[in-house]
């Protein structure tokens, strides 16, 4: 098993290996070597490539071939060969991206933007980041960077504008209020935050994490520590899209829910098997674990130990199927290679490379499986109108998606409220009308001539007092000045 520090060893190590690119000397190396070392099995395939190189850069037509460029292309043959799609070759830029990647850092300005009826609007802010020095708020648009224009551009593109190296400048240009205004930023290093977390309706705790980075348990300890302190009575723990990260991280945050046990078991290529067990004490709180066909690596550990252990509930669909362990290797001649030396398996022995996970309770609309969750643990679902024109499922922020209001008057999209509540939707074309069933009530709405449907851009919007009064299985709550809407 490869601890953490030693990851860490490799990478400082790394830092002063791999300052430059170097050429191949395998030649100069091997006349160099006695005659015994030379016979070795190695010795014979490395002159081979050798060989090809040689006449690749003495012979060939292009005489402006990169001699770095042509041995990265025969180590990735060479790893190809090896039938492993885990075991790759990082040049030292590759590298440098793909730990960056893995730490969740990045050069820029510390913003989230998204696209909303073809604007671009910024949904989040980091912390400490030039964006929150410099006063930008959430909901500002994005209308120009750098003086571009934004409108029409994709929001790849704008990102990738918005992009730069560290302590470089760019100039971004927002509308509030209907005003627009310029800043002038400098781009910083920036860490996304592992976990994101929140509190439902009902006490339910929400917990997001994104990646297992080295100070994910300790983020993940922090969130659930807020959770527990704010009286939560309930867990999700949403492992969906986690491709993985460091398999330490993943078996500390395990041990905090598991008193004792194995954890995992790891087998080396010689099939010896070494258990990583639980230390003692362990948080009792009912929990459900969301999971999806990206729930990778690391993920599988710690869903695997939750679901044996019987401490969660899974949910959601079948995972990756990851189930070895990478080492990270800095190459005396260059690059990093990283390379599968272990498999893992559930506390309870189950085979996860190759297989996946399969929940507890498989559900497939990832809209439905959050839900499912919920009620699961015996939370509210009801869709909550909020004064300010915002809305929420159960707590859960659904931004102007589900819901909106129109001249005080509350809108519901009527397709993403029929995902959410199990609601069954369908058009006719022939009468150019949506069909909406709710239980056992199947109500048309014809979208010629009718007040209280609106089509914009092919979304279909009714009125909140029409589904009220048109399904028996929805019922409309006010409280106060909130508006709760409950589905049976």
């Amino acid at each position: 098993m490869k601890k953490k520090i030693k990851q860490l060893l490799i990478w400082s190590t790394l830092i002063t290996s791999i300052s430059g690119g170097v050429a191949p000397v395998w030649a100069a190396e091997d006349a160099a070597q006695p005659q015994e070392a030379r016979n070795i099995p190695y010795a014979a395939q490395e002159a081979r490539i050798h060989e090809v190189l040689q006449k690749i850069m003495e012979e060939h037509l292009n005489s402006e071939h990169d001699i770095k460029r042509l041995t990265d292309g025969a180590i990735r043959g060479l790893l190809e060969e090896a039938g492993d799609p885990y075991t790759t070759y990082f040049t030292e830029q590759e590298f440098e991206d793909f730990y960056n990647g893995l730490e969740g850092t990045f050069a820029g300005i510390g913003i989230y933007i998204q696209q909303q009826d073809n604007k671009l609007i910024i949904q989040s802010i980091f912390e400490e980041s030039p964006a929150e020095k410099a006063g930008l708020r959430e909901g500002d648009e994005v209308v120009a960077v750098d003086g571009k224009r934004v409108a029409g551009q994709s929001i790849e593109q704008v990102t990738e504008w918005m992009k730069g190296e560290p302590d470089s400048s760019v100039e971004l240009t927002v509308k509030r209020g209907g005003k627009e205004h310029t800043v002038q930023l400098k781009r910083e290093i920036l860490q996304f935050s592992p976990v994101d977390s929140l509190m439902l309706d009902n006490k339910i705790g929400y917990m997001a994490l994104y990646t297992f980075s080295d100070n994910s348990a300790e983020v993940f300890r922090k969130h659930l520590s807020r959770l527990q302190s704010d009286g939560m009575e309930g867990l999700i723990l949403d492992l969906r899209d986690n491709g993985g990260g460091y398999l330490d991280a993943a078996i500390e945050i395990a041990d905090m829910f598991v008193d004792k046990g194995a954890l995992v078991h790891v087998k080396d290529r010689s099939g010896k098997l070494t258990d990583i067990s639980a230390k003692s004490g362990s948080i009792q709180i009912p929990m459900v674990v969301l999971v999806n066909g990206l729930t990778a690596s690391a993920s599988e550990v710690l869903t695997g130990v939750l679901k044996d252990y019987k401490v969660a509930t899974v949910i959601g669909t079948k995972t990756f199927g990851k189930g070895t362990v990478q080492e990270l290797i800095p190459l005396q001649k260059g690059g990093v290679l990283k390379l599968t030396v272990e498999e893992y398996f559930s506390p309870l022995m189950h085979k996860i490379n190759g297989q996946g996970i399969l929940p507890d309770i498989v559900v497939q609309n990832p809209d439905e499986q959050v839900m499912r969750a919920i009620s699961y643990l015996h939370g509210s679902t009801a869709l909550h109108l909020y004064p300010d024109g915002t809305a929420g499922v159960a707590g859960f922020p659904a931004g102007n998606s589900l819901a909106k209001k129109v001249g005080g008057k509350w809108f519901i999209a009527l397709r993403p409220f029929a995902e959410v509540y199990g609601c069954q939707i369908y058009w006719d074309g022939a009468r150019q009308q949506a069909v909406l069933r709710c239980g056992e009530v199947v109500r048309k709405y014809s979208t010629k001539n009718n007040t209280y449907l609106r089509n914009e851009k092919g979304t279909l919007w009714l009125a909140l007092d029409k589904l009220d009064s048109d399904f028996p299985s929805i019922f409309v709550e006010k409280r106060g000045g909130d508006i709760l809407v409950h589905v049976k």
